[in-house]
Parts: C-alpha cells; structure tokens; sequence
C-alpha cells in the first residue's frame, strides 16, 4: 500500500502500518470543516434569505394559533374539526374527530393550550409540505429531467436522521416554533413528494393521450384527467407526511417548540407519570383524529400499526398506495424483433484507435518527471515540500501528481479499455466501455490536466521546476478527446425508447445552477492554514544559525544556547492563519478555473438538452460533452481534496485543510455530469436487420456498404 502512504520523506506512518486503525487519523477529510463554513458562511452573508424562509413558518403559526384559535373557545374549534372530517371523509369520523378535539379540553385548560399548539405546528407543517410538495410532484412526474434532480435530493432527506441536521437548523433559524417547524417540513416532505410523482405516473397513457387528442390543453389534461386519476395516491402521500409530522413532535420539542411534544419531553426528563399519562392521551387522541381525516379510503389498521409502516416505508413510500390505485401492467403488443450488433466501420476503428493511443500516452506520462526540487500542490501543505534539493517526482508520488496522477490513470484506462473493447467485441462489454464513456474520461483528463498546469505553485517553494510529465498528459489527454469526439460522431448508437420531442428545460436549469455552485466555490474558502509559522527577519535567522553553529562545536554549553535560541523564537510574531480561495493568488487559483470549465459544460448543456434541434444522435454526443467536462471539474475538486488529505501535514500547532469551495467543485461537476445521465442510459449500440442488409445487397451500392448501413441502422 506504498502509493497510498504519505511518502517522501513524511513521518505519518513512521509508527504504523496502513492497515492500522491509527492512521485514520492521520488521513482526515475534512467534511466537518466544509459544512461549517458553508453554514457559517450562509447564515453572515444570506440573513436576507434565512429571514424569507422563516417569514411563512413564522406568520402561519401566529396566525393559526395566535388570532384564530387562542380567541375561540374550544367548543366551536371541536365542532370545527367535526365539519372538516364529515367534508373529508364521512359523518363518523366527522363525530370521531369533534369528540377527540374536544376531549383534550377536559383534561384542564393547559394541556388545551398545548393542544391548540400542537395543531398549529403540525397543521403549518403539513400544509406547507402540500404546498410544496404536490406541484413538485407534479413536476417529476410530468418530466423526467425534473424527477432526476429531485430524486436523489428526496434519497438524502430520507437518509440522514433527523438528529443528523437539527444542528445545522438551530444554528440558521434559532431555537423556538420557527425552527422545529422547518426541520419537521424537511422531514416530512418526502413522501408527499413521491408518491404525487407516482400517481401521475400511473395515469394509464391512452387516458391522457386521448385528452389531448380531443384538444384539451396541457393544464386541462393536469386538471380534469392526472390529478383526479392520481388522487388516492396523493392523498396517502399526504397522509404519510401527516403521520411523520406528528412523530416528529418531540425531536421538536428538544429545539425549543412547544405544545405536546414539550409536555411529554418535561414528563420524561422529570419521570412525571401524571404530566406523561395526561400529555400522551392528548398527543393520542391528536394523532389519530388527523390520522382519521386524511386517511385514504381503502386503508386499514390503527395509528400505531400505520406510523409504523410510515416510518418502515420512509425510503419507498409507493408501496403503500392501495392496490385499487395502482395501474395495471400493460403487456407487449409485439414480440421485439432480433437483430444483429451493427459492425465497425473503417473510420470508426481509425477514430477509436486514436483516442486509445492517448489514453496510453496519458499513461506514460504518469512514470515520468511532473515536477523537482519541491513539492507541487502538495507544498502548500506540507512543510517537507516546500524545497526538496535533487529531488524529482513523478505523477504518482505524493510530492509530484498525488492523486491528480491517480485520477490520470484510472481515466486513461477507461479511454484504452473503451478502445480494445469495442474493437474485439462492438456492443457486448461493459457499458462504458463504449465511444460515450471514452468521450467523457477523455474530456475529463483534458479538463483536469488543463487546470492542474493552469495552477501556481506556492510561494514558499525554492527551487521548483516542472518536469514533461504534466505537459505530455494534456498532450495524450488531447490525442484521446479528439479521437473521441470523431469516435462518438460515427458511432452508430441509438437510443432504446424515443427521447422526448421538447426542449429540456429542466437541464438547462440544472446547468445554470452548477454556474451558479462553480461561482461560489471559486470565492469560497479552498484551504486554510492553521499551522503555526514565525516571522524571523533576516538578522534573526543569522543570529539563531550562529548560535546553532556554537550548540554544536560546544556540545557542553547546548543547553544554555538552546535555551536562549527558545526564547528568541518565542518573542517572535507568528503569522496569522492563511485563508485562500479559489481566485486568490496565495493560493493555486483552482477555483477560476474550474468556474471556467462550469461555463464550457452549461454551454455544452444547451445542445445536449435539445434547444438548437432536437436530432436525438445529437443529444447524445453533446450530452457525453457534457458529462465530461463535468466530470473533470469534479476530479480537479477531488485531486486537491485528497492531495492534502495524503500529504497535509497536522503539527501541534495546527494543521492544513482543504475548504469547502473544493467540495462546491466536486459536487457541482458531479451535478453537472448527472444533468446528462438521463440521455446516456438511453443510448446502445444499434442494430441492423436481415432486412436492411438484404435490400442494401439488392440495390448493388456495394462501394458504400458502410455509410448505407450506418442510415439504416435502427433501434
């Protein structure tokens, strides 16, 4: 494990093994850190927009609870939840829901104003989940690009513990009613969220199309057709929502909210069983009132069975929708028809050959010179590097290319792997292993190689000279992008199903926001130096030479002089903490730079979503345009990341830590190079037919066998 270890000279691993627990903490990455400045960040810079997203939490519960329900009397607010659930649902429940409310009034007129509390907070919660939730869904269901965005976003809200982000929350919004409001909406939003999407989805499509071909217009279709279809559906999503909202009520209550979830907090911080017996009922009865009212028709079980199954069906919550809502299976009109992997063509072997041949010339490169006499990259956080005399390194060593090297090679692999693939087996390897995979692994060593020699090196090197083994990896990374490129543009792949016929809107946006994350980054932090350094003049540093010369030549008086040297070097200023960002010239100006790419990718976006012709071959090839340069942003924020992680140096005076505008990089590339997955899972080698071939050989163009079948190639 030598190429992971912190080489050269560093002694992390002087005591210890790689496979040794201790050196975790000699390799930190230092997501912590990242969130911290970004919050901190957030809650200097964006006050104007943390007091936006409080206003309606925060005007809602007032209003709710503050004019309305405090000033009328209890009888009336029963009688009010009897008409709403005989609306709802039916008479029953409607009587069911009058007595629950009204009972919690007779257990004393403080568990009533925490009950009104209580409905307030979750009412505001839910209502502004449905708010937000139902045109989301709506959204996702009706585009795919939409659903892409957000599904990942709704993975991680289901993922992380609620505990997870109280800190964050408290820190932004406050301790109070606002706040717990706000973390109970992002917990609970999820299911509304899918489950509209899945019922637009199974609005059986005939239904929809033969609405559109009576003429009715795209809202009508919305309004009388998918939302009516999709109604059991929604209505479960927003009763899973409900349901995780009221069992979130006493995580709230440790953030300050009030009403039960705070009664019953206090009764078991104080062991109070008559405060917990008298808020518990009040909190049941609560619950299932609400629970009766949206409770879908055709459901069954108590409240505790279903908060069950809503908490054991956070991460799929479309399996609760009843079977009556589902929409059946629609069978194969026809049997597919069996074709043949359309072969090579002379200038597509030509075009693969190329791009392979710099993906081996990219490999190289890695075994030569990158830089001697100091570290490159590395220098900036490792004292060791900063003048290494004699010394060279290559695009492996942790003083030369670090894992920007590591990086190189796994990307000229892909682009020599796609190429031998492809030509002894055209459309049976792995995926990526095609022209689009060999498209985005070139551009994303191009990118990447661009940037890491568009960086300077630190201040404090002496000596530093760049070696070949940079400049012949942009040259290899060029070879295999242009060989890619005319490889991706011959290759006669199509998609399994039609792409749809509209712009997409939606990865345009996506695009222009990753512009937006790019700019950010580029002016965020990018490292900071806590390590503690003295300012020593010129008259010093020959003073404490001198007295280091005497230490040696009197062995008997070293003491003496070294402790004199202490004192000397204790009276002098350290340097304040070194903070650089992405533009800064303290720094290696990634974040320019990356922010540059941003702009080549979005542009890129522009084609690849459809908006100058929606040809879908075309898509394709910009889409893998795309997803390359997103791609090689992404590997410029993860080579620095973890070049310090491997090499940063941690003393007792501090340490060196990459900052959060590395981070914005690697997920914004990541973001970038996700807008265009959609199109590229499309896309498979195509197929010809005995068909075609037999009508090309009738025709007798024998002397264009090639192009004629690349024509007739069909999905």
């Amino acid at each position: 494990m030598s190429l992971l270890a912190q080489a050269d000279g560093s002694t992390a691993l002087s005591d210890t093994g790689f496979t040794d627990n201790l050196v975790l903490d000699k390799y930190l990455v230092p997501f912590g850190d990242w969130m911290e400045q970004a919050f901190k960040w957030v809650a200097a810079e964006l006050g104007w927009l943390l007091s936006a997203i409080k206003w309606p939490f925060s005007t809602l519960n007032e209003f709710l609870v503050r004019d309305i329900m405090e000033n009328v009397s209890w009888f009336w607010i029963a009688v009010a939840f009897f008409v709403i659930g005989s609306l709802a649902r039916n008479i029953k429940v409607g009587v069911f829901a009058g007595i629950g409310i009204g009972a919690c009034g007779f257990l004393g007129d403080g568990f009533w104003q925490a009950t009104i509390e209580t409905i307030g907070f979750v009412g505001v919660a839910v209502f502004l989940c449905v708010i937000i939730g139902v045109p989301v869904g709506v959204a996702c269901g009706r585009f795919d690009a939409v659903w892409s965005g957000v599904r990942p976003v709704l993975d991680a809200m289901q993922v992380i513990h609620a505990f997870a982000y109280l800190i964050p929350f408290i820190f932004l919004f406050g301790l109070g009613n606002v706040g717990a409001t706000i973390v109970t909406m992002f917990f609970a939003l999820p299911p509304v969220v899918r489950l509209t999407n899945l019922g637009i989805r199974q609005v059986p499509a005939d239904v929809v199309e033969a609405s559109r071909a009576y003429g009715a217009p795209e809202w009508r279709v919305l309004v009388d057709v998918q939302l009516p279809l999709s109604r059991a559906a929604i209505m479960t999503g927003i009763n899973q929502t409900l349901l995780l909202a009221m069992s979130m009520l006493v995580i709230a209550a440790i953030m300050g909210a009030t009403g039960l979830g705070s009664e019953l907090f206090q009764a078991v911080s104080r062991q109070e069983v008559f405060l917990g017996a008298q808020a518990g009922l009040a909190f049941y009865l609560v619950a299932v009132v609400f629970d009766r009212i949206s409770q879908p028709e055709g459901t069954e079980g108590g409240l505790l069975r279903r908060v069950r199954q809503a908490w054991a069906h956070r991460r799929d919550p479309e399996l609760l929708v009843p079977d009556s809502a589902r929409a059946a299976p629609i069978d194969d009109e026809a049997p597919q028809v069996q074709g043949e992997i359309a072969p090579l063509t002379v200038a597509e072997r030509r075009s693969m050959t190329v791009a392979g041949a710099g993906g081996l010339v990219a490999f190289v490169s890695l075994f030569l010179t990158w830089n001697s006499g100091a570290g490159f990259l590395s220098a900036y956080g490792r004292t060791l590097d900063e003048y290494r005399p004699g010394e060279s390194f290559n695009g492996l060593s942790a003083s030369g290319g670090s894992w920007f090297g590591f990086v190189l090679l796994a990307l000229a692999l892909v682009v020599v792997a796609a190429a031998v693939t492809t030509m002894v087996a055209p459309g049976r390897g792995p995926r990526w292993f095609t022209a689009d995979g060999a498209t985005i692994a070139s551009l994303a060593m191009l990118v990447m190689m661009a940037v890491y020699l568009l960086a300077a090196p630190s201040d404090l090197v002496e000596g530093y000279s760049r070696g070949i083994g940079p400049w012949l990896a942009l040259v290899g990374a060029l070879i295999a992008a242009a060989g890619s490129v005319v490889w991706i543009r011959l290759a006669p792949h199509a998609p399994d199903r039609p792409l749809r016929a509209r712009i997409g809107w939606g990865r345009v946006a996506a695009a222009g926001f990753v512009v937006i994350v790019f700019g950010v980054g580029a002016f965020s932090v990018w490292s900071f130096d806590e390590r503690t350094r003295l300012i020593i003049s010129t008259d010093t540093q020959a003073q404490l030479d001198d007295m280091a010369a005497r230490a040696e030549a009197n062995p008997e008086q070293s003491g003496v002089i070294q402790s004199q040297m202490a004192a000397i070097l204790a009276a002098a200023e350290p340097d304040p903490r070194i903070i650089t960002d992405g533009v800064n010239r303290d720094g290696p100006g990634l974040g320019i730079w990356v922010f540059v790419a941003g702009l080549a990718g979005a542009a890129a976006a522009l084609p690849a979503a459809g908006v100058f012709g929606r040809h879908e071959h075309r898509q394709w090839q910009w889409s893998a345009i795309t997803a390359g340069i997103g791609v090689g942003a992404a590997c410029v924020g993860f080579g620095w990341i973890f070049t310090h992680v491997r090499s940063g140096e941690t003393t007792a005076e501090g340490t060196y830590l990459s900052g959060v505008g590395s981070f914005l990089a690697l997920a914004g590339g990541l973001t970038l190079a996700a807008t265009a997955a959609g199109v590229l899972k499309e896309f498979r080698r195509a197929k010809v037919y005995a068909d075609d071939v037999e009508s090309e050989t009738s025709t007798g163009s024998h002397g264009q066998d090639d192009r004629q079948r690349e024509r007739e190639v069909v999905t």
